[in-house]
């Protein structure tokens, strides 16, 4: 049985694509979101009080006082249970996020890394908050707030970015590269899961696309690809009606027994058994 997924959209926050919310227990007991779903926009929390269990692309993640937090556009997620949680929560649609952000945030988002930050840092965090919600109820100058949200932003990078060891951020030319990449894998992974195939779109041979690849996530390209592969096929088995054949032919295998070893190896289970419990 498929289990439909919404989808929550920026424009359903206010007009300026910025929202911030502070959760309470009572309110998180009350109306849980305890559907998955996915969102168009990006969501950063600070998680001030209690634990938070959730599940984000089919692993989950236990949040405790004191961690920090983000959700990409396009994963799915959603809420498991709770104790006594209290949460900051900013909402803010992609364009608001600067491309050298998406790129530590896409980098986190492989690893798997979770952020647990000092007092001091959380304080520094929350502060910033407290600015952006006064301000955002009180309707102010959308540049000021914009920029406000910036900051906000680019601190909660630089937390990801300590907790990732990271010491430099790669060059414009390197991000450039893997967010075209990214967007090319949107539209044409049903056409090709060639690391050459991609390397020829972005103008640049197969060997510098692996090189920048490796740099900037850890993985090589082909690698980068079937981890993408897998992620698409596990959200089609569990959220549509589609045959395993028909979710094969959609992700660009003519083999349908192939796609099911390729996942069987990735995951550990087959198809069949992952629909049945993820």
């Amino acid at each position: 049985m498929s289990h439909p997924l919404p989808v929550h959209y920026h424009d359903q926050l206010i007009n300026n694509g910025i929202h911030t919310k502070i959760v309470t227990p009572a309110e998180i007991n009350s109306q849980p979101v305890d559907y998955a779903h996915r969102d168009d926009y990006y969501i950063f929390g600070i998680i001030t009080g209690g634990q938070l269990k959730c599940s984000i692309d089919f692993k989950e993640y236990n949040l405790r006082s004191g961690d920090i937090h983000f959700i990409r556009p396009g994963q799915v997620h959603r809420f498991i249970g709770s104790e006594n949680f209290e949460g900051w929560m900013l909402m803010a649609e992609s364009s608001l996020v600067d491309s050298s952000y998406k790129y530590i945030f896409d980098e986190v988002a492989v690893k798997g890394i979770p952020a647990n930050v000092s007092t001091s840092e959380s304080e520094e965090l929350k502060s910033l908050f407290r600015i952006i919600h006064e301000r955002n109820g009180n309707g102010a100058d959308y540049p000021v707030i914009r920029n406000l949200v910036s900051a906000f932003i680019g601190l909660f990078a630089e937390k990801f970015q300590k907790v990732c060891g990271q010491s430099t951020v790669c060059n414009n030319r390197q991000l450039e590269i893997v967010i075209l990449l990214n967007s090319h894998l949107e539209t044409d992974m049903a056409n090709s899961h060639s690391p050459s195939y991609y390397a020829e779109k972005l103008h640049i041979s197969p060997v510098y696309l692996n090189e920048v690849m490796k740099n900037v996530t850890g993985l090589s390209v082909g690698s980068y690809i079937r981890n993408e592969i897998v992620l698409r096929a596990k959200r089609l088995l569990y959220h549509t009606d589609m045959t395993i054949k028909e979710i094969a032919s959609s992700l660009g295998f003519e083999d349908n027994a192939y796609f099911t070893r390729l996942f069987t190896k990735a995951t550990g289970r087959s198809p069949v058994k992952f629909r049945q419990k993820p």
